[in-house]
């Protein structure tokens, strides 16, 4: 066998086992938290999904918590979005995005849904507009 067939073979496996290997490591599971803070007596209607997952409805009374688990894909496209009605209010919001690892891989990604828009309590205290 040739030094050159050697090499190609060589740096053929390393290839694959570096390629593999990358694939191979753990999903990071991201946890998320949501609770209704929208007002006294207030009853949250919620619908949460993403392209491929339906999460199915959810009705929550004033403070109560409903949440899930859900993994981050290896590129790093991971998005659920919730449909949220109360009164005669129709919103939305992306509750979980790919990026929200960096906060929340390590502790529950915790929001409190209010009638302003939602807030993230995990990490520093961050409010955001709807959609």
């Amino acid at each position: 066998m040739s030094c050159s067939s050697a090499f190609s073979i060589i740096f053929s496996v390393t290839f694959v086992v570096f390629l593999f290997g990358g694939l191979c490591k753990a999903s990071p599971v991201v946890q998320v938290d949501i609770i209704n803070d929208i007002g006294s007596n207030i009853q949250l209607g919620l619908h949460c999904k993403s392209k491929n997952k339906d999460l199915g409805s959810q009705s929550l009374a004033q403070h109560q918590h409903w949440g899930f688990r859900e993994n981050i894909n290896f590129w790093d496209t991971t998005l659920f979005f919730c449909h949220f009605v109360w009164e005669n209010q129709s919103k939305w919001f992306d509750i979980l995005v790919a990026k929200d690892r960096d906060i929340c891989e390590h502790q529950p990604c915790v929001w409190s849904i209010r009638p302003s828009g939602p807030c993230r309590l995990t990490g520093k205290e961050k409010c955001f507009p709807w959609n």
